[in-house]
């Protein structure tokens, strides 16, 4: 049995427009004179918010402060800005189908995963999903990929995301990262990275699925 596991945000749920406007919210709400640039709010696209957090300088009580406010303001500023990516919804129930499992793995908590995939309709196509909380070690970690693998009794895993952290974390588990580019990491990244395969879009993501894994 093949299981696909999936990163979450910039692979299946379009949610840079939703965390770029929540950080820019906090940070105008509880950091007024906290300065960036719009490379900073990217990079705070896909490490754990604490680490985040603690990289800019709060130490533990500010980070945990601001986890949570953060957590409050995504809920508020979720049903605006998440959008899910073109062909998302076809692929996935087409892999569904073809009777592949499918599974996630995040960085987001679980609450945060499952309400993201409730809201646009795909919750029901993912057999397990393991968020931060679930896990003693974030990404890079392989500690959720092999969670799922033992869960699932998977005989094979791939590890689909679009970051070089994605691809990194497919490599310390040993399986195969595809790398996908339609978010805000390049191909050439993702390449440099040892993806071994990379697709720009959902349609060529199943093409390679299909003549690879089978």
């Amino acid at each position: 049995m093949i299981t696909i596991i999936f990163d979450l945000d910039g692979t299946v749920l379009d949610t840079y427009g939703l965390i770029r406007e929540t950080f820019i919210r906090l940070f105008a709400r509880f950091l007024p004179e906290y300065t960036y640039t719009e490379a900073d709010l990217q990079s705070f696209f896909g490490p754990p918010l604490r680490d985040t957090f603690r990289r800019i300088g709060c130490d533990d009580l500010e980070t945990e402060k601001m986890f949570h406010e953060y957590r409050k303001l995504s809920v508020e500023l979720q049903p605006e800005y998440l959008n899910v990516f073109p062909d998302t919804e076809e692929t996935l129930s087409v892999l569904k189908k073809s009777g592949y499992k499918l599974a996630i793995f995040s960085n987001k908590i679980e609450e945060a995963i499952t309400s993201g995939l409730k809201q646009v309709g795909l919750y029901e196509y993912f057999d397990m999903i393991v968020g931060i909380d679930q896990v003693k070690n974030p990404k890079p970690n392989s500690e959720g990929i092999e969670l799922i693998r033992k869960e699932m009794q998977a005989d094979l895993c791939i590890y689909i995301g679009d970051t070089k952290i994605d691809i990194e974390t497919a490599k310390n588990a040993n399986v195969d990262g595809i790398g996908v580019s339609w978010a805000l990491t390049s191909r050439e990244e993702l390449l440099a990275s040892g993806a071994k395969h990379i697709a720009g879009n959902m349609k060529e993501l199943l093409k390679i699925v299909r003549e690879n894994y089978v």
